[in-house]
């Protein structure tokens, strides 16, 4: 084998917009053979727009086909019974985030992949940002010294839509911070190589009137397990060009400081500031960051498209995914802290 035959279950959002064009423009590991959507006309149309020569409008029939893989992107709501689904059928799966609403469901979906003998890889797309490896490599070579603070934002405006299922919350579970800052929570844990342990914050519906009760705008601080903190702001009420979409990083020796590298596009702007030696106190605070500020600049690579390369890498080579159930897991631990001390007014632990 040397091309992984992929199916898309779920044709509408993500999948449609970024990763199925990534796939079809950058992948040469790897093939799209078929496309599924509860919507059969949506199923259609991106087949004929992709030219997939299969599309279904059942799990079912896509899983019935030849095919070795398939990337989830549904609600999340359904990530857990898919999951098993394509598991009891053999084929190995890349599955959106949150990869599930409990832990509960996150102990099936790995209990069914592990007794099927398939892979299972959690869609953090943001960590093959070419600015966020740097970052983190940055980061874990001491050049900024001991980190102290991490800060992640994404944000946009998402006004009240029919029928959008991220505004019910029978079937999102959250808002923004689900949405959004679980990106964030995960950016700042790997540039940072920390887990986050304690959470607290706020959240609020400021803005829009969206036709169920989540959050639009949430702001949260936390602390790691190394001690340093950290902010992660989400808000769904920001107009998209006033947004930064900002990564901070902070350390005893110096800082990182990039705007845009928190999103779909695979860019974004970022500088570093190092001052290697200690210096004493200046009580004048006059700061000279110029000679030691250096800037970066690299062509940005489809983040989603290398998802699929690197998936379908991992089958051919039968190696472990770099993103797996223990991460997905934490996660959804770490969302679960955050809304309860939302809603106690505490400083919450995240239990592991």
């Amino acid at each position: 084998m040397d091309k992984i035959r992929w199916g898309v279950i779920g044709c509408g959002g993500i999948a449609a917009r970024r990763t199925i064009p990534e796939f079809k423009q950058m992948v040469s590991n790897a093939e799209i053979v078929s496309v599924m959507d509860i919507s059969a006309d949506r199923a259609k149309q991106v087949a004929e727009q992709f030219d997939i020569p299969h599309f279904c409008d059942t799990e079912e029939e896509l899983l019935a086909r030849d095919i070795d893989a398939v990337y989830i992107a549904t609600p999340q709501n359904v990530h857990a019974s898919q999951t098993i689904q394509a598991a009891e059928a053999g084929k190995h799966i890349l599955c959106e985030k949150p990869i599930a609403i409990t832990v509960e469901e996150v102990a099936r979906m790995e209990d069914a992949c592990k007794k099927a003998g398939v892979k299972f890889m959690l869609a953090w797309c943001m960590r093959q940002n070419v600015y966020n490896k740097k970052a983190r490599e940055l980061v874990l070579s001491g050049d900024l010294g001991r980190i102290v603070m991490g800060r992640a934002q994404l944000t946009c405006w998402y006004p009240p839509i029919p029928n959008a299922w991220r505004q019910d919350v029978s079937i999102s579970h959250g808002g923004a911070l689900l949405d959004m800052g679980t990106h964030c929570l995960d950016m700042l844990e790997w540039i940072m190589d920390a887990k986050i342990v304690e959470v607290t914050g706020f959240q609020d519906l400021l803005v829009q009137k969206y036709r169920t009760q989540i959050e639009d705008t949430s702001t949260i601080v936390v602390r790691f397990s190394n001690g340093a903190h950290g902010i992660i702001d989400n808000y769904f009420n920001i107009p998209d060009a006033a947004a930064r979409n900002s990564l901070e990083i902070f350390g005893t020796k110096g800082s990182i400081i990039a705007h845009g590298t928190i999103g779909q596009d695979p860019t974004g702007n970022m500088f570093s500031i190092t001052q290697p030696d200690e210096t004493g106190y200046n009580a004048d605070q006059v700061r000279d960051v110029e000679a030691n500020r250096q800037e970066y600049d690299f062509e940005g690579v489809g983040i989603y498209g290398q998802m699929i390369t690197i998936f379908s890498d991992c089958i051919l080579q039968d190696q472990a995914p770099p993103t797996n159930f223990a991460d997905g897991r934490h996660s959804v631990r770490l969302v679960d802290a955050i809304y309860k001390s939302v809603a106690e007014k505490r400083v919450v632990q995240v239990e592991e």
